[in-house]
């Protein structure tokens, strides 16, 4: 059945995938996006189901009039400031954005009669750093960055606000997304850009930590079955990842594979983080247990896909 549904930060990495997810469902989509790293390019403007609202988070009397006009049974709230770096550069701005914004969606949220569930982008990166699979509901949150920070306090945020509303919060904790239309300048599009200027050896920080990589088009489709899914709890946290992890060379010997040709590795002071987590593995097993949902796509092909976008809109 159609539904009315807001996305915020739906022009980007993720945000857009899941908009065309929806679309093809047959929902009515209202996304609210203020373009700073989003892309216009990213979202079909002809459509006729779908409204583009330009607009940043942090101001409520905007995000109010938007939320009340679409008046929606669903929102995915993904706006937020995300690179890691950017995110320690501008503390204040990732504060700002991250926690003030999300409040400001939440306040709007409260007074929607028609509202179901609110959908929340968390990370992995809240979780403690430990050698093993981490489990919602009994790995500690402790965040070592201004992002994880700010993504723990918007989870709070949003079982507050469930609690108080008596209505729907659910939780994503997204691990480390990749495939095309990335917006930020992470691992693989950072790699792919050297690739594509040319460099045979590529220039890069801390080699060995392990992260859980799944690719943007599970991301999106795992959001799309937690806004729909059948979920008793009025407040849950669920991971979004793969239960399989790999280290910055295993990630440069895929992308040898993508580009068809060999790559060399130099590692750079410059590019080293002082505080790096050395694994980052997700369990899946409660996303699972709720929705019956799993990842479609293998790291290889996200990275491929990764690949072939950035390349392609290079020739453009």
């Amino acid at each position: 059945m159609s539904k009315s549904v807001v996305v915020t930060g739906g022009a980007g990495f993720i945000g857009s995938h899941l908009v065309d997810l929806l679309l093809n469902a047959g929902h009515t989509v209202t996304v609210l996006d203020n373009f700073t790293y989003g892309k216009r390019s990213f979202l079909d403007y002809n459509h006729a189901s779908l409204t583009i609202a330009e607009a940043d988070i942090t101001n409520a009397d905007t995000v109010r009039h938007i939320i009340n006009q679409a008046n929606p049974e669903i929102i995915y709230h993904l706006a937020a400031l995300h690179h890691i770096p950017t995110c320690e550069n501008n503390p204040d701005e990732a504060l700002r954005i991250n926690i003030e914004g999300t409040q400001n969606i939440l306040n709007t949220a409260a007074q929607l009669t028609n509202l179901q569930r609110i959908v929340f982008a968390s990370s992995g990166a809240v979780y403690d750093i430990i050698d093993s699979p981490l489990l919602e509901d009994q790995t500690a949150t402790v965040p070592y960055d201004i992002y994880s920070v700010s993504k723990l306090s918007g989870e709070y945020l949003m079982r507050l606000w469930a609690n108080k509303f008596g209505k729907q919060s659910l939780v994503a904790r997204i691990f480390n997304t990749i495939g095309g239309r990335e917006t930020n300048a992470h691992l693989v599009p950072e790699i792919v850009q050297q690739l594509l200027d040319g460099k045979k050896t590529i220039e890069l920080g801390n080699l060995e930590p392990k992260r859980s990589y799944i690719d943007v088009r599970d991301t999106s489709a795992g959001l799309f079955v937690l806004g729909s899914c059948n979920h008793s709890k009025s407040f849950d946290v669920v991971n979004l990842g793969r239960e399989d992890e790999f280290n910055v060379r295993e990630i440069v010997d895929m992308l040898q594979v993508a580009h068809s040709n060999p790559i060399s590795i130099v590692q750079s002071a410059a590019r080293m983080r002082k505080v790096d987590r050395i694994k980052q593995l997700a369990s899946m097993s409660k996303m699972k247990s709720i929705t019956g949902w799993q990842p479609e796509y293998s790291v290889l092909q996200g990275i491929q896909y990764a690949y072939d976008f950035q390349k392609e809109n290079r020739l453009r």
